[in-house]
């Protein structure tokens, strides 16, 4: 099989006071991440301001902290490398993992992405693209791609999650 970057994600309660384990998602699902599209800083909050009538431009407050950006969402492409028979099962407890529908599961994500070795907190899933295609000749090991999108509440914070194994 060919090395696939890990994408790790940990499940998080509304409150953030528990989260669950971390999860590499082709270890425990057989799905691998071909493009997590992380935005470093997203489109930015309009600024406070005033437009006096009798003065040129506008009175714009800018906070000390500097500008605040807006959450965004973004689309994710998927491979499923797994075995044939066993991809159904995989997909819909990845499915059921994205939107806190598992045992004991949240849908607030913390997630990694170890390629671009960036990683968000409070990410929910809002939409599974429902087309899956096969695959028979670029990679024999990838039979399946499809789309999750994703929103991103917290634009600006990085986390970082490592999983401790030596199979890297």
């Amino acid at each position: 099989m060919e090395h696939y970057y890990r994408l790790l994600i940990q499940q998080w309660s509304p409150d953030n006071t528990d989260g669950g384990p971390i999860v590499d998602t082709l270890e425990t699902f057989h799905v691998a991440c071909q493009e997590f599209p992380f935005k470093y800083l997203p489109e930015t909050k309009e600024p406070a301001k005033r437009d006096w009538y009798d003065e040129d431009g506008e009175d714009t407050y800018i906070p000390a902290g500097g500008l605040k950006f807006k959450a965004y969402d973004l689309e994710v492409k998927f491979l499923y490398v797994g075995k044939e028979p066993a991809m159904p099962d995989d997909l819909r407890a990845f499915i059921d993992f994205l939107y806190g529908r598992n045992n004991n599961g949240y849908p607030s994500l913390h997630i990694y992405d170890e390629y671009t070795k960036t990683g968000r907190r409070q990410v929910y899933a809002t939409h599974v693209d429902n087309e899956k295609f096969a695959y028979d000749n670029a990679n024999p090991e990838v039979i399946a791609v499809f789309k999750v999108r994703f929103r991103v509440s917290d634009p600006t914070t990085n986390i970082l999650l490592t999983k401790n194994d030596d199979s890297k």
